[in-house]
């Protein structure tokens, strides 16, 4: 996969880590999260120093051995890839689930103002209410307002006229009565929902937390270990063919480059296809490709981006207006929920956009963080560290662009989608499948991208054909 240099492309070979989960967690907070988990499948047959001998016995076998170790090499490296993807979706799960969390506490906050509001309406109301039902009493159900009737003062038009209008004032004060109560009643329930509601988002924050951790961990693990695998093969490799292992590394990384470059073309070639109504070509292998030059400038096509890897031609993009996600009160309420751990501090609120500016000032903003460590905990906006769509929202608000908090929203937010062949400097470009992408980057043009990718790497600047087997998806979004 070659993310870091060469050792990144070593086979996950005797301990490569499967993180076996669906990833398709709900956007209401759920009190059991999807479970992670982390299997070391069997090791596949590493050649011995004996079969290397043997091999080498004629030029027959040795071609055969050295085609075994390649076809281990290159399996390896996409087993790599795909174990990396799952980190990614890992990391982005908890950023949303903080969102989320973000979200339900805001929820909270604003059910229970409402609430006390309400009560306080409620408690006004029942002393007017007491107040009237004390003079009834005192005066033998009469109120003192009424005496001047009793002693048969007054005309009698005026007098009937006053008393219907005091009726009417102490059957309104009943009423208001009533009806702040039921105000204050349906609103203490909605905010106990509400607050168990952020009680579930903490509960599966702290999961999603203890998942990303975890699958971080046996990413660099695995990584460590694939590239002391790699170092045999590829030695075994300069005895077979009678080089040195720096030629024979350098073909290897070839190898995988042409391989790279060879997935780039074909979902590029898709894209293409489809976006001009032509039936698209097969990708060589799951996951995307994009851009390996300068993009063209070119206007974007007619089309909406498809919900599919292979969708079919649509009418001309329709501006989509970002959409927070409502928070909805959990059922079944629980009378006592117990406490549940927290992550603190708060999350960093969203930047404010600065008044105008275009899209470089978003890359000159990114570039400017390159070097700054990969930090989804507490919100991953800044000013620390960054995950990979606070970068993206913090530096396209410098341009004076709102985005939407987490990679899918701001891919579906955007006005313009466009096929990766024509993606520009300051496009988005995202992985995973529609409409739940779990990472996006700013296109820089030559096939490069800016990111925030996880913890071990940081944010960087990388070449983008060494992520096409991570589910790179064939279109970009722009703004």
């Amino acid at each position: 996969m070659a993310l870091s240099g060469s050792g990144l492309k070593a086979a996950v070979l005797c301990t490569a880590v499967v993180l076996s989960a669906a990833f398709t967690f709900p956007a209401q907070a759920s009190s059991t999260p999807a479970t992670l988990t982390i299997q070391r499948p069997a090791s596949p047959k590493i050649p011995s120093a004996e079969d290397i001998a043997a091999a080498k016995s004629n030029e027959s076998a040795t071609a055969d051995q050295v085609t075994a170790i390649e076809r281990l090499l290159a399996d390896a490296a996409g087993a790599q890839e795909a174990t990396f993807a799952l980190t990614l979706q890992a990391n982005n799960a908890y950023s949303e689930a903080l969102v989320e969390l973000q979200d339900r506490r805001s929820a909270a906050n604003v059910a229970t103002a409402r609430a006390e509001a309400a009560t306080q309406a409620e408690d006004r109301t029942r002393k007017q209410v007491g107040q009237l039902a004390g003079d009834l009493y005192r005066n033998g159900g009469l109120n003192p307002t009424l005496t001047t009737f009793v002693s048969g003062q007054g005309e009698a038009l005026q007098q009937a006229a006053t008393l219907q209008a005091i009726s009417a004032s102490r059957s309104r004060a009943f009423e208001s009565a009533e009806t702040a109560a039921a105000a204050a009643q349906s609103l203490t329930a909605a905010a106990q929902d509400a607050n168990r509601a952020a009680d579930e988002a903490a509960k599966t924050a702290e999961a999603r937390k203890a998942q990303a951790e975890e699958a971080n961990e046996a990413q660099v693990q695995a990584v460590a270990e694939a590239r002391a695998q790699r170092t045999i093969l590829v030695d075994q490799l300069a005895q077979l063919r009678n080089t040195t292992v720096a030629l024979e590394l350098a073909r290897v990384d070839e190898l995988d480059r042409q391989r790279e470059e060879a997935r780039l073309v074909a979902i590029t070639t898709a894209a293409e296809g489809t976006a001009s109504g032509q039936a698209p070509a097969a990708p060589a292998a799951p996951g995307g490709a994009a851009p390996g030059g300068t993009a063209p400038g070119g206007t974007a096509p007619g089309g909406t981006v498809p919900q599919a890897p292979a969708p079919a031609p649509v009418p001309a993009p329709v501006p989509v207006p970002p959409r927070a996600p409502a928070p909805a009160p959990v059922p079944a309420p629980d009378p006592a929920p117990a406490p549940v751990p927290t992550p603190t501090p708060a999350p960093t609120p969203p930047p404010a956009p600065s008044p105008g500016g275009s899209n470089e000032a978003a890359i000159s903003v990114a570039l400017s963080k390159v070097g700054s460590p990969y930090f989804y905990q507490y919100g991953g906006t800044g000013p620390t560290g960054f995950d990979c769509s606070g970068l993206v929202q913090t530096a396209f608000a410098a341009a004076g662009k709102y985005l939407p908090r987490t990679a899918a929203q701001q891919y579906a937010a955007a006005p313009v989608q466009v096929p990766i062949s024509q993606a520009r400097r300051g496009d988005l470009l995202v992985w995973g499948s529609a409409p739940g992408f779990y990472h996006v980057a700013i296109y820089l043009g030559n096939g490069q991208v800016v990111q925030a990718l996880n913890p071990d790497e940081g944010l960087g600047v990388t070449q983008l054909s060494r992520m096409a087997g991570m589910q790179l998806y064939p279109y970009a979004a722009r703004y």
